[in-house]
């Protein structure tokens, strides 16, 4: 019945024995130590009678010597194991007989703790089995504390083994990042077991994919010894891709002192990247050819032709139209003229290089986008070679048909310096081809039409309009869905034109581009409209918010914030109602430098908004980087959202991803009921378009926002 369990007695006593020193006489000493002890003591006689407790053990237990005392002398020791020992202990004959445990016991009272005993047998001189002497000590707190500390290391073990995302805790040295622990979600989505995989570094799941930008920043973070995110490209043990979202974080000793692991979490996200992914080819690819649609056609169109600025190169932009494409579609039917359409995608495909884009712009219009060309002539090799693919018969529906198209060609930068500009003056050399017989090739010339002169006179216009202040601000309503209220304006620019009348901004803002005229223009478009968010709030309509959109020149400013915060200044707008929208397109060019500029507006007060979204390219992969506050779901996936289900599908997965990421959804362009329902049932926070009003003056702006019956349809 020895036990390894050393008596906290012991150590008292030693304790005892320094601080009293060697003046008292031995027996004096032993009496005043084992009354002063902080542990309970009880001393029995053979026939387990108490012949003495201390003072701690009263405290401890309630019993006093007179309660230990009786008939039955055990039964103040509420544990039975305790009372057969000590019996067992009272007449053995061992000499150095000693036990202890940890057990829980009840007071007098009845209240229940948690105790450490040690029972010790005593001799006398003769060696005779005399007493038998327990020390008890209360062990509650640490009991606690400890089956607390056992708890939560149990819930914790549970949660890992349990967590749906995979765990891997890895050492964390410099030449050490070591695999020590997976959880079973790890073997299920990567299918190593734990055996193949501890020991190992965790780098293994990368393969030799290793041309991942997002690795850089979980290797900067292993470094820096600090938590880092990325979604990787990893791969199973079947060689199977599946994207990780991961996290890691480090995990310090218990002294909070040092870095020993990292715990990494796995999540497997493929099929949101995967649906992510598809949602941004359907709204930037034709449906029927598999080609670049108009939305990605501009945004490669702008790409080019910055690659060509900065490198001083020439692209071509050829606008394709098929020679009496409707003959063809009434006389073999519809499948037959969309299996050309098919066939005339993929002859064009390999007409040009990778590095070329094909767009088919809808019906039987093609653009093909032609850049690095090393001499402008290069162009009309090019457009004669896709002539002579294209006159190839074509088999439908069992006979040979013949192709031909008629293409307009504009180069840059000869014709223009904007996308929309090279598009409208191939589309007119286009049309000249067709003029004079169809099947051929021509490039733009400025006498096919008027349109040099009229921009001439449209700039001057425009410099007029600046200096006699011509210009004036309508207001949209943009509708809470939630109350149909207005809570919000966009500010939209119009030409007061003396002689014309009211000129939409289709009409000059493209040529205010080209000009630089956007940049006075766009100032006194901010201007004016913070002016009227400082009279609204005079007013009482201080929560109203106020849109002002920005253009790409205006964002691209260096002192763009500068500005900005000087404009609020002037006119005391509150920069907390004020929205600044930018297209998808603007943000995208240089990512970088954008996130800075944005990031400065933020600290101004003012809200961003990306316009447009769901029309730009690769702008997902991006959306989480940048401060944005609102999407503006663009009006072309709008327009059908009740009727057509691919474009509602799009615009309920937008909401969806937006509201995700606690940002606001306004969709534009809304001019029906049915647009309304369905985008309340997806959650889109707020809508405008003509259902609800017409942008307006500010004066009738404010009389709509004082009727009774207003926010209504």
């Amino acid at each position: 019945m020895q036990d390894d369990t050393s008596p906290p007695l012991d150590q008292e006593l030693a304790r005892l024995r320094h601080s009293l020193g060697p003046s008292p006489a031995p027996m004096e000493l032993l009496t005043r130590a084992v009354e002063q002890s902080p542990f309970g003591i009880v001393v029995m006689d053979l026939k387990g009678q108490a012949e003495y407790c201390n003072h701690s053990f009263t405290a401890m237990t309630g019993y006093d010597l007179h309660d230990l005392q009786g008939d039955d002398p055990l039964a103040w020791n509420s544990v039975e194991e305790c009372r057969t020992v000590y019996q067992q202990l009272l007449a053995s004959q061992t000499q150095g007989e000693r036990w202890s445990t940890d057990c829980e016991s009840r007071r007098k009272d009845g209240s229940v703790y948690w105790e450490r005993q040690v029972a010790s047998t005593l001799r006398d001189a003769d060696g005779q089995h005399t007493h038998l002497i327990v020390v008890k000590q209360d062990i509650s707190e640490r009991k606690h504390k400890r089956d607390s500390y056992e708890r939560t290391r149990r819930l914790q073990e549970q949660a890992l083994i349990s967590s749906s995302n995979g765990i891997m805790i890895t050492r964390s040295d410099a030449d050490d990042h070591s695999i020590v622990y997976v959880n079973p979600a790890f073997e299920r989505i990567t299918g190593y077991s734990a055996q193949e995989v501890i020991g190992r570094e965790g780098r293994f799941l990368v393969r030799d994919d290793l041309a991942q930008p997002a690795l850089e920043s979980i290797r900067s973070a292993l470094r820096d010894k600090r938590e880092g995110t990325a979604t990787l490209r990893n791969y199973r043990k079947d060689g199977t891709l599946f994207w990780n979202e991961l996290h890691i974080a480090p995990v310090r000793d218990l002294t909070g002192e040092s870095i020993t692991h990292f715990v990494s979490v796995i999540n497997d996200v493929s099929e949101r990247v995967q649906y992510q992914q598809a949602l941004e080819y359907q709204a930037n690819h034709d449906s029927l050819t598999g080609l670049a649609n108009r939305n990605l056609l501009t945004d490669r169109i702008e790409q080019a032709i910055a690659w060509a600025r900065r490198n001083n190169h020439v692209i071509g932009v050829m606008l394709l139209d098929l020679d009496h494409f409707k003959r063809i579609n009434d006389a073999s039917g519809h499948a037959a003229g969309d299996a050309l359409l098919k066939e005339v995608a993929s002859r064009l495909r390999h007409c040009v290089r990778e590095t070329d884009t094909v767009a088919r712009l809808g019906g039987d219009e093609f653009v093909v986008i032609l850049t690095d060309l090393p001499q402008p002539d290069d162009v009309d090799h090019i457009a004669q070679k896709v002539l002579s693919v294209l006159a190839r018969p074509v088999e439908l529906v069992g006979r040979d048909v013949q192709v031909t198209a008629s293409i307009g060609v504009a180069l840059y930068p000869r014709d223009g310096d904007h996308g929309e500009v090279l598009l409208r003056y191939a589309d007119m050399a286009m049309y000249r081809v067709k003029e004079h017989g169809r099947n051929s090739v021509r490039q733009f010339a400025p006498e096919m039409g008027s349109a040099a002169i009229s921009r001439l006179d449209m700039e001057a216009a425009l410099r007029r309009a600046m200096e006699r202040g011509e210009f004036v601000l309508h207001y949209q309503p943009k509708i809470d869905l939630a109350t149909e209220r207005t809570v919000g304006a966009e500010a939209l620019v119009r030409w007061q034109h003396p002689q014309i009348g009211l000129v939409h901004p289709i009409e000059f803002i493209r040529l205010a581009e080209e000009t630089g005229l956007i940049l006075p223009l766009g100032e006194w478009v901010l201007e004016e409209a913070c002016r009227q968010q400082a009279r609204w709030a005079a007013q009482g309509w201080g929560d109203l918010h106020v849109a002002v959109n920005m253009s790409a020149r205006q964002f691209r400013q260096d002192d763009l914030s500068d500005r900005i915060a000087a404009v609020i200044a002037r006119t005391g707008a509150n920069p907390r109602q004020m929205v600044l929208e930018l297209t998808e397109s603007m943000v995208m060019q240089d990512v970088d430098t954008t996130r800075m500029t944005l990031q400065a507006l933020k600290e101004l007060g003012v809200a961003l908004s990306l316009d447009d979204f769901g029309t730009g390219y690769s702008s997902l992969s991006y959306l989480r980087r940048f401060p944005i506050d609102e999407l503006k779901i663009d009006r072309s996936f709008v327009n059908d959202i009740h009727t057509n289900e691919d474009d509602a599908a799009i615009a309920s997965a937008i909401i969806a991803m937006a509201r995700s990421l606690g940002l606001a959804v306004v969709a534009e362009g809304v001019e029906r009921r049915e647009q309304v329902s369905q985008l309340a049932t997806m959650g889109c926070h707020q809508v405008q378009g003509y259902l609800y009003a017409r942008p307006m003056p500010a004066d009738v702006f404010l009389q709509r926002l004082q009727s009774p019956k207003e926010g209504t349809a």
